[in-house]
């Protein structure tokens, strides 16, 4: 839990001064939006890399150096000039943020495997809490212009404080065992991508919901404050209270989620939610010119804080539960549901802000509520995390279940790269 808080806690925070880089950079929408895409790049070039790092490793060492390397590389946001820095800092930044995240996700997997209950999102209220807290001290920081090194570098130094010290305490069951090797070598690897394809497929549902999650989080991360400044007049300072305002509503109901989920299911809690926040939203931007514009942004952002709060722990969880009902280790399911979700995250804000310089951001922003619709359309993929006695919790899959999953035999090895690298 302590990890998910650090990490948000230093993300977060650098969301509310984007703005005032833009600003002290002198960059468009389109600049900034190509300057955020350095995010993408970089996470990319370790994401699909983090599932199998995750399983050859163990989940506690990749999170041990990423979170060292994600403390301290904010700080490199101090020195740069232009669009190209602000690209290869970015791109350093989220590659160690996404190695941090899917290993974190996957510790998270296990503990939840280990206490036989609902744990993830509870866990990821620990994640929202920290970003709160993050969202705050920025608008804070942005309100009394305070240089962007000088906070950076407190904040992760406070982040490792908090969080380094709860690794000695993490679970190391998770590496995969490497398969024998006494077959030829062109043999053994056509078995292993043939398993590695089998393993993936079930996962492909969970992880397109939670990449539509994940997108609409990262816009709201990267453009609430943008969005609020330039198209409702918000002035720096309030322009952060969006942020806020979206993670409070999150972690709130964060807080509750595993219970109002195991009471009444997984499409009676989300689908509503996501419903919910598409039509406030709409309301939001259908009234952003007006008056009132600011306050209704506020607003959209919160009620959309509470419209995703569920669906990437369920997205996770439903993913643990299926590899360990296959009778395999949960935590390379979440890494691969997380690190192909957590491409919508990075991919979000750049995407935004290159549609921007084309058709306006007010009319860019309608994109987040077509993605509420969709989750809205797609939680029947989540059913199955629920809890046992949930009405909409299906029977576990048998043997001859079509849906059944292969076996631990059947994953592929630690010495290979995971599905989510290929």
């Amino acid at each position: 839990m302590v990890t998910h808080f650090a990490l948000a806690l230093v993300l977060a925070a650098w969301a509310p001064r984007i703005p005032q880089v833009r600003s002290d950079l002198g960059l468009s929408d389109g600049e900034l939006g190509l300057a955020l895409l350095g995010g993408p790049v970089g996470a990319l070039a370790t994401l699909w890399a983090a599932g199998a790092l995750v399983r050859r490793l163990g989940s506690r060492r990749i999170v041990v150096a990423s979170l060292i390397g994600y403390c301290t590389a904010g700080t490199l946001l101090a020195v740069v000039s232009g669009v190209p820095s602000l690209f290869a800092v970015l791109a350093v930044w989220c590659a160690l943020s996404g190695a941090l995240d899917v290993a974190s996700n996957a510790q998270a997997a296990m503990i939840e495997e280990l206490f036989g209950r609902r744990i993830m999102m509870t866990v990821h209220a620990a994640w929202t809490g920290g970003a709160l807290v993050g969202a705050g001290l920025g608008a804070g920081a942005a309100a009394l212009d305070l240089p962007l090194g000088l906070q950076t570098a407190l904040l992760g130094t406070a982040g490792l404080a908090v969080a380094l010290p709860a690794t000695g305490w993490m679970l190391d069951g998770d590496r995969a065992v490497a398969a024998p090797r006494s077959s030829p070598r062109r043999h053994r690897r056509s078995a292993e991508l043939r398993a590695s394809v089998r393993w993936v497929v079930p996962f492909v549902p969970l992880c397109v919901v939670a990449f539509a999650s994940f997108l609409g989080e990262g816009i709201a991360a990267d453009w609430s404050a943008v969005y609020l400044t330039d198209v409702t007049g918000a002035s720096p300072g309030l322009a952060g209270v969006g942020l806020v305002a979206y993670m409070t509503c999150m972690l709130g109901v964060r807080l509750v989620g595993d219970r109002v989920v195991e009471a009444h299911g997984v499409r009676r809690t989300i689908r509503p939610l996501a419903l919910a926040a598409g039509v406030v939203f709409a309301c939001a931007l259908g009234l952003g010119g007006t008056p009132a514009g600011t306050t209704l942004g506020i607003v959209g952002f919160a009620v959309l804080g509470a419209g995703l709060a569920c669906v990437v722990p369920a997205a996770f969880s439903e993913a643990g539960r299926r590899a360990t009902r296959a009778g395999a280790p949960a935590g390379p399911a979440i890494a691969l549901v997380g690190s192909l979700g957590y491409a919508g995250w990075l991919a979000g804000p750049p995407l935004i802000g290159g549609v921007a310089e084309v058709v306006g951001l007010r009319t860019t922003m309608w994109a987040v509520v077509g993605l509420t619709c969709a989750i809205a359309a797609l939680t029947g993929v989540l059913a199955a995390a629920t809890s046992p006695a949930s009405p909409d919790s299906p029977a576990p899959p048998g043997p001859d279940s079509p849906v059944a999953l292969p076996t631990t035999a059947s994953l592929p090895p630690a010495t290979t790269s995971a599905p989510a690298a290929g």
